[in-house]
Protein backbone atom coordinates (compact mmCIF):
# COMPACT_ATOMS: atom_id res chain seq x y z
CA UNK A 1 0.00 0.00 0.00
CA UNK A 2 1.12 3.57 -0.59
CA UNK A 3 2.72 5.08 2.52
CA UNK A 4 1.49 8.23 2.52
CA UNK A 5 -1.99 7.11 1.69
CA UNK A 6 -1.77 4.76 4.42
CA UNK A 7 -0.92 7.69 6.95
CA UNK A 8 -3.29 9.29 5.48
CA UNK A 9 -5.93 6.66 5.91
CA UNK A 10 -5.63 5.98 9.83
CA UNK A 11 -7.53 9.09 11.31
CA UNK A 12 -10.93 8.48 9.63
CA UNK A 13 -11.67 5.13 10.41
CA UNK A 14 -10.08 5.24 14.49
CA UNK A 15 -12.59 8.47 14.59
CA UNK A 16 -15.69 6.37 12.58
CA UNK A 17 -15.48 3.78 15.08
CA UNK A 18 -14.23 5.37 18.20
CA UNK A 19 -10.56 3.99 18.77
CA UNK A 20 -8.56 6.36 20.42
CA UNK A 21 -5.58 4.42 20.14
CA UNK A 22 -2.32 4.52 18.00
CA UNK A 23 -0.46 1.91 16.52
CA UNK A 24 2.28 0.71 18.83
CA UNK A 25 0.41 1.17 21.85
CA UNK A 26 -2.85 -0.54 21.56
CA UNK A 27 -2.74 -2.70 18.31
CA UNK A 28 -6.19 -2.67 16.38
CA UNK A 29 -6.19 -6.37 15.70
CA UNK A 30 -6.30 -6.61 19.31
CA UNK A 31 -9.25 -4.24 19.74
CA UNK A 32 -11.32 -6.05 17.10
CA UNK A 33 -10.73 -9.44 18.62
CA UNK A 34 -12.31 -8.01 21.84
CA UNK A 35 -14.61 -6.47 20.10
CA UNK A 36 -18.37 -8.51 19.69
CA UNK A 37 -19.77 -7.59 15.91
CA UNK A 38 -23.03 -5.53 15.42
CA UNK A 39 -24.69 -4.12 12.38
CA UNK A 40 -26.45 -6.22 10.04
CA UNK A 41 -24.96 -10.13 8.87
CA UNK A 42 -23.14 -8.66 5.97
CA UNK A 43 -21.10 -6.00 8.44
CA UNK A 44 -20.57 -8.73 11.05
CA UNK A 45 -19.63 -10.83 8.30
CA UNK A 46 -16.80 -8.46 6.98
CA UNK A 47 -15.95 -7.82 10.95
CA UNK A 48 -15.20 -11.64 10.95
CA UNK A 49 -12.95 -11.86 7.60
CA UNK A 50 -10.87 -8.71 8.27
CA UNK A 51 -9.97 -10.14 11.26
CA UNK A 52 -8.93 -13.48 10.37
CA UNK A 53 -7.26 -11.46 7.41
CA UNK A 54 -5.61 -9.09 9.44
CA UNK A 55 -4.43 -11.67 12.07
CA UNK A 56 -2.78 -13.46 9.11
CA UNK A 57 -0.73 -10.55 8.05
CA UNK A 58 0.37 -10.50 11.38
CA UNK A 59 1.97 -13.74 11.45
CA UNK A 60 3.83 -12.79 8.17
CA UNK A 61 4.97 -9.40 10.15
CA UNK A 62 2.97 -7.14 7.59
CA UNK A 63 2.38 -4.44 10.32
CA UNK A 64 1.12 -1.82 8.16
CA UNK A 65 -1.26 -3.95 6.17
CA UNK A 66 -2.45 -6.03 9.38
CA UNK A 67 -3.32 -2.73 11.49
CA UNK A 68 -5.17 -1.22 7.64
CA UNK A 69 -7.45 -4.27 7.44
CA UNK A 70 -8.02 -4.53 11.40
CA UNK A 71 -9.37 -0.89 11.02
CA UNK A 72 -11.61 -1.71 8.21
CA UNK A 73 -12.58 -4.79 10.89
CA UNK A 74 -13.30 -2.31 13.23
CA UNK A 75 -15.43 -0.17 11.44
CA UNK A 76 -17.50 -3.03 9.98
CA UNK A 77 -17.54 -4.92 13.93
CA UNK A 78 -19.97 -1.52 14.79
CA UNK A 79 -22.04 -1.89 11.22
CA UNK A 80 -20.54 0.15 8.59
CA UNK A 81 -20.17 -1.67 5.30
CA UNK A 82 -16.40 -0.49 4.45
CA UNK A 83 -15.83 -0.31 0.67
CA UNK A 84 -13.62 -2.59 -0.87
CA UNK A 85 -9.38 -1.14 -1.47
CA UNK A 86 -9.53 1.75 -4.18
CA UNK A 87 -6.82 -0.45 -6.19
CA UNK A 88 -5.26 3.84 -6.75
CA UNK A 89 -4.19 3.45 -3.44
CA UNK A 90 -1.86 0.73 -4.52
CA UNK A 91 1.10 -0.17 -6.43
CA UNK A 92 0.81 -2.97 -9.13
CA UNK A 93 4.22 -3.70 -11.31
CA UNK A 94 2.44 -6.10 -13.65
CA UNK A 95 -0.36 -3.63 -16.13
CA UNK A 96 -2.05 -7.27 -17.16
CA UNK A 97 -2.44 -8.05 -13.21
CA UNK A 98 -3.70 -4.27 -12.81
CA UNK A 99 -6.21 -4.59 -15.38
CA UNK A 100 -8.00 -8.47 -14.12
CA UNK A 101 -8.06 -6.62 -10.62
CA UNK A 102 -10.10 -3.73 -12.24
CA UNK A 103 -12.08 -5.56 -13.84
CA UNK A 104 -12.94 -7.78 -10.76
CA UNK A 105 -13.61 -5.11 -8.51
CA UNK A 106 -16.23 -3.54 -10.90
CA UNK A 107 -17.91 -6.91 -10.74
CA UNK A 108 -17.66 -7.34 -6.74
CA UNK A 109 -19.26 -3.38 -6.33
CA UNK A 110 -22.09 -4.66 -8.89
CA UNK A 111 -22.48 -7.33 -6.34
CA UNK A 112 -22.24 -5.10 -3.41
CA UNK A 113 -24.99 -2.90 -4.85
CA UNK A 114 -27.45 -6.01 -5.51
CA UNK A 115 -29.21 -7.93 -3.11
CA UNK A 116 -25.83 -10.10 -2.31
CA UNK A 117 -25.44 -8.82 0.89
CA UNK A 118 -28.86 -9.49 2.20
CA UNK A 119 -29.14 -12.49 0.86
CA UNK A 120 -26.12 -14.14 1.03
CA UNK A 121 -23.70 -12.20 3.46
CA UNK A 122 -21.21 -14.56 4.30
CA UNK A 123 -20.12 -15.08 1.18
CA UNK A 124 -20.18 -11.37 -0.42
CA UNK A 125 -18.16 -10.67 2.94
CA UNK A 126 -15.91 -13.64 1.89
CA UNK A 127 -15.84 -12.07 -1.62
CA UNK A 128 -14.56 -8.83 -1.01
CA UNK A 129 -11.96 -9.22 1.69
CA UNK A 130 -10.59 -11.89 -0.84
CA UNK A 131 -10.32 -8.96 -3.31
CA UNK A 132 -8.77 -7.24 -0.55
CA UNK A 133 -6.19 -10.15 -0.42
CA UNK A 134 -5.36 -10.33 -3.88
CA UNK A 135 -4.77 -6.61 -4.38
CA UNK A 136 -2.65 -6.86 -0.80
CA UNK A 137 -0.46 -9.73 -2.38
CA UNK A 138 -0.35 -8.39 -6.01
CA UNK A 139 0.75 -5.06 -4.63
CA UNK A 140 3.40 -7.18 -2.89
CA UNK A 141 4.08 -9.38 -6.15
CA UNK A 142 6.51 -11.55 -5.60
CA UNK A 143 4.58 -14.34 -3.68
CA UNK A 144 2.64 -15.91 -6.68
CA UNK A 145 1.28 -18.81 -4.68
CA UNK A 146 -0.85 -16.24 -2.33
CA UNK A 147 -1.89 -14.04 -5.19
CA UNK A 148 -3.53 -17.26 -7.14
CA UNK A 149 -4.71 -18.37 -3.59
CA UNK A 150 -6.66 -15.10 -3.30
CA UNK A 151 -7.37 -14.90 -7.08
CA UNK A 152 -8.79 -18.62 -6.87
CA UNK A 153 -10.65 -17.83 -3.56
CA UNK A 154 -12.18 -14.42 -4.53
CA UNK A 155 -13.52 -15.78 -7.85
CA UNK A 156 -14.87 -19.34 -6.29
CA UNK A 157 -16.52 -16.73 -3.60
CA UNK A 158 -17.89 -14.86 -6.65
CA UNK A 159 -19.27 -17.97 -8.50
CA UNK A 160 -21.22 -19.11 -5.63
CA UNK A 161 -23.07 -15.87 -5.20
CA UNK A 162 -23.99 -15.92 -8.64
CA UNK A 163 -25.71 -19.36 -8.24
CA UNK A 164 -26.72 -18.41 -4.97
CA UNK A 165 -28.25 -15.06 -4.88
CA UNK A 166 -30.22 -14.85 -7.30
CA UNK A 167 -34.13 -15.94 -6.61
CA UNK A 168 -34.77 -19.87 -6.79
CA UNK A 169 -34.24 -20.48 -10.44
CA UNK A 170 -37.08 -22.92 -10.26
CA UNK A 171 -39.93 -20.68 -9.38
CA UNK A 172 -38.58 -18.26 -11.00
CA UNK A 173 -39.04 -20.11 -14.46
CA UNK A 174 -42.21 -21.34 -13.32
CA UNK A 175 -43.47 -18.01 -13.65
CA UNK A 176 -43.22 -17.67 -16.44
CA UNK A 177 -43.76 -20.94 -17.87
CA UNK A 178 -46.87 -21.84 -19.79
CA UNK A 179 -49.76 -22.92 -17.43
CA UNK A 180 -48.98 -26.68 -16.51
CA UNK A 181 -45.77 -26.86 -17.68
CA UNK A 182 -42.75 -27.34 -15.23
CA UNK A 183 -39.90 -25.66 -15.57
CA UNK A 184 -36.64 -27.43 -14.88
CA UNK A 185 -33.66 -25.92 -13.40
CA UNK A 186 -30.43 -26.45 -14.91
CA UNK A 187 -27.87 -29.36 -14.17
CA UNK A 188 -25.61 -26.40 -13.02
CA UNK A 189 -28.05 -25.17 -10.90
CA UNK A 190 -26.85 -25.34 -6.96
CA UNK A 191 -27.27 -24.09 -3.27
CA UNK A 192 -25.26 -24.04 -0.67
CA UNK A 193 -25.83 -24.13 3.17
CA UNK A 194 -23.60 -23.16 5.75
CA UNK A 195 -22.85 -24.55 9.47
CA UNK A 196 -21.27 -23.44 12.58
CA UNK A 197 -18.04 -25.15 13.52
CA UNK A 198 -18.13 -28.59 14.09
CA UNK A 199 -22.02 -28.57 14.04
CA UNK A 200 -24.79 -30.37 11.61
CA UNK A 201 -27.91 -28.27 12.56
CA UNK A 202 -29.07 -25.77 10.29
CA UNK A 203 -28.81 -22.17 11.07
CA UNK A 204 -31.69 -19.73 10.13
CA UNK A 205 -29.97 -18.39 7.62
CA UNK A 206 -29.78 -22.46 6.25
CA UNK A 207 -33.03 -23.01 7.33
CA UNK A 208 -34.78 -19.72 5.36
CA UNK A 209 -32.81 -21.56 1.85
CA UNK A 210 -34.55 -24.61 2.43
CA UNK A 211 -37.93 -23.42 1.50
CA UNK A 212 -36.44 -21.34 -1.99
CA UNK A 213 -34.96 -24.98 -2.20
CA UNK A 214 -37.94 -26.42 -1.98
CA UNK A 215 -40.30 -24.18 -3.65
CA UNK A 216 -37.41 -24.74 -6.58
CA UNK A 217 -37.56 -28.33 -6.58
CA UNK A 218 -41.30 -28.22 -6.86
CA UNK A 219 -41.63 -26.06 -9.79
CA UNK A 220 -39.42 -28.45 -11.71
CA UNK A 221 -41.49 -31.65 -10.73
CA UNK A 222 -39.39 -32.81 -8.44
CA UNK A 223 -36.10 -33.93 -10.33
CA UNK A 224 -33.05 -35.32 -8.82
CA UNK A 225 -30.83 -33.88 -5.80
CA UNK A 226 -27.75 -34.54 -4.71
CA UNK A 227 -26.95 -33.32 -1.59
CA UNK A 228 -23.22 -33.11 -0.63
CA UNK A 229 -21.45 -32.00 2.59
CA UNK A 230 -18.28 -30.88 3.18
CA UNK A 231 -16.07 -29.63 6.07
CA UNK A 232 -13.30 -26.96 6.74
CA UNK A 233 -9.60 -28.65 7.45
CA UNK A 234 -9.74 -28.62 10.97
CA UNK A 235 -9.88 -32.27 12.75
CA UNK A 236 -9.00 -36.01 11.19
CA UNK A 237 -10.11 -37.00 7.92
CA UNK A 238 -12.22 -39.57 9.08
CA UNK A 239 -14.06 -37.79 11.76
CA UNK A 240 -14.81 -34.97 9.00
CA UNK A 241 -16.18 -37.42 6.39
CA UNK A 242 -18.70 -38.55 9.35
CA UNK A 243 -19.54 -34.68 10.27
CA UNK A 244 -20.09 -34.11 6.23
CA UNK A 245 -22.82 -36.96 5.73
CA UNK A 246 -24.33 -35.53 9.15
CA UNK A 247 -24.94 -32.06 7.51
CA UNK A 248 -26.16 -33.62 4.49
CA UNK A 249 -28.33 -36.01 6.11
CA UNK A 250 -29.87 -32.75 8.10
CA UNK A 251 -30.32 -31.04 4.62
CA UNK A 252 -31.65 -34.07 3.13
CA UNK A 253 -34.52 -34.48 6.53
CA UNK A 254 -35.22 -30.81 6.09
CA UNK A 255 -36.31 -31.31 2.48
CA UNK A 256 -38.32 -33.89 2.61
CA UNK A 257 -40.04 -32.19 6.26
CA UNK A 258 -40.84 -29.39 3.01
CA UNK A 259 -42.22 -31.57 1.24
CA UNK A 260 -39.39 -32.97 -1.08
CA UNK A 261 -40.25 -36.61 -2.24
CA UNK A 262 -37.32 -38.62 -0.58
CA UNK A 263 -37.13 -40.71 -2.97
CA UNK A 264 -35.83 -37.96 -5.17
CA UNK A 265 -32.63 -37.00 -2.28
CA UNK A 266 -29.63 -38.69 -2.27
CA UNK A 267 -26.69 -37.68 -0.20
CA UNK A 268 -22.97 -37.65 -0.04
CA UNK A 269 -20.33 -36.65 2.72
CA UNK A 270 -16.94 -35.49 1.60
CA UNK A 271 -15.04 -33.91 4.64
CA UNK A 272 -12.04 -31.91 3.59
CA UNK A 273 -12.17 -32.70 0.15
CA UNK A 274 -12.70 -29.26 -2.25
CA UNK A 275 -12.46 -26.59 0.17
CA UNK A 276 -14.44 -23.41 -0.99
CA UNK A 277 -11.82 -21.26 0.18
CA UNK A 278 -8.28 -22.57 0.12
CA UNK A 279 -6.71 -22.48 3.61
CA UNK A 280 -3.94 -24.24 5.42
CA UNK A 281 -4.67 -27.46 6.88
CA UNK A 282 -6.45 -27.28 10.52
CA UNK A 283 -8.08 -23.95 9.46
CA UNK A 284 -11.17 -22.74 10.79
CA UNK A 285 -12.65 -20.97 7.65
CA UNK A 286 -16.49 -20.51 7.70
CA UNK A 287 -17.18 -20.96 4.08
CA UNK A 288 -15.55 -24.59 4.00
CA UNK A 289 -18.43 -25.97 6.35
CA UNK A 290 -21.37 -26.53 3.71
CA UNK A 291 -23.62 -28.38 1.98
CA UNK A 292 -24.28 -27.74 -1.55
CA UNK A 293 -27.59 -29.28 -3.22
CA UNK A 294 -27.42 -29.54 -7.26
CA UNK A 295 -30.27 -30.10 -9.37
CA UNK A 296 -29.71 -33.38 -11.92
CA UNK A 297 -29.97 -33.46 -15.11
Amino acid sequence: MKFSKFLASMALPMVMVGCASFPGTTYQLEELERTAPSGSPFTQALAHEYRAFSASERTQYSWFNSQHFARKGLAAAHGTAVPPEDLADWHFADGQAAQDLSAARIQLMETLESNAPNRVPALTATAQVKFDCWVEQQDKGWKSEEIAACRKDFQAAMAAIAVQAKPAAGAAASAAAPAGVAAKPSAAERYQLFFDFNQALLTPEAAHLITSLANAARAAGYPKLTITGYTDLTGSADYNVRLSVKRAEAVRKALVAAGVPARTLVTEGRGKADPLVSTADGTREPQNRRVVVRFAE
